[in-house]
């Protein structure tokens, strides 16, 4: 089922409001990139150019849903997009957040496994590979992505969720530091974050 809003027989307004939107959901995917470099390459030389990314998709929150209200009055189909900026808001400040604690990571010398690194990175892609999508059905909205992004997130959960029991279990063997262990948990509580948000955007805009 496709339930898009045909851009050419809208407003301008509208046009704006869902090209921005749609712009916002690409910057969300730019930054887990940027992330998922410094990341790997342990560097934080990217990091200032995904916070900054991540501090607008936040600003954007109260005026965009404002803005939406108003114009949902008129046209009804808008109204599945109400809460579509809260949902990029969220995934801007878990951004925030992974940035903060790749920071850490980098600025304190903190040392990762091979496989936490494998893990990290695996993880990450695949939240690059939801974003996309995420950002796609704003202006269309069909099945297939909706369906794509909600079984994508709900695998990066349980993988999530697999990764940290294992972590744990290492940890309490004493074969991984405190240190890293606290880091490597928060960074997949933030990734687990936004891959839920991404879900709620396709699960809303499909309603």
């Amino acid at each position: 089922m496709d339930r898009s809003i045909a851009l050419d027989k809208t407003s301008d307004d509208i046009k704006n409001m869902l090209k921005n939107l749609h712009k916002i959901g690409n910057d969300a995917e730019d930054c887990v990139y940027l992330l998922q470099t410094s990341f790997i390459y342990n560097s934080s030389r990217h990091l200032h150019e995904c916070r900054t990314k991540a501090v607008n998709i936040r600003k954007i929150e109260r005026t965009a849903t404002d803005k939406l209200k108003r114009l949902s009055a008129d046209n009804s189909s808008l109204e599945s997009y109400l809460t579509v900026p809260l949902h990029f808001s969220k995934i801007g400040r878990n951004i925030e957040k992974l940035a903060e604690l790749i920071d850490s990571k980098i600025r304190d010398g903190i040392l990762f496994s091979d496989m936490a690194i494998e893990e990290i990175t695996f993880l990450l892609q695949r939240l690059i590979d939801i974003l996309g999508p995420t950002s796609d059905i704003i202006l269309a909205r069909n099945e297939i992505l909706s369906r794509y992004i909600r079984e994508s997130g709900e695998d990066v959960v349980k993988r999530a969720l697999e990764y940290a029991a294992l972590h744990e279990e290492r940890l309490i063997e004493g074969i991984r530091s405190t240190a890293a262990a606290a880091i490597f948990l928060n960074m997949l509580d933030e990734i687990k974050s936004i891959s839920w948000h991404a879900r709620q955007i396709a699960i809303k805009l499909m309603r």
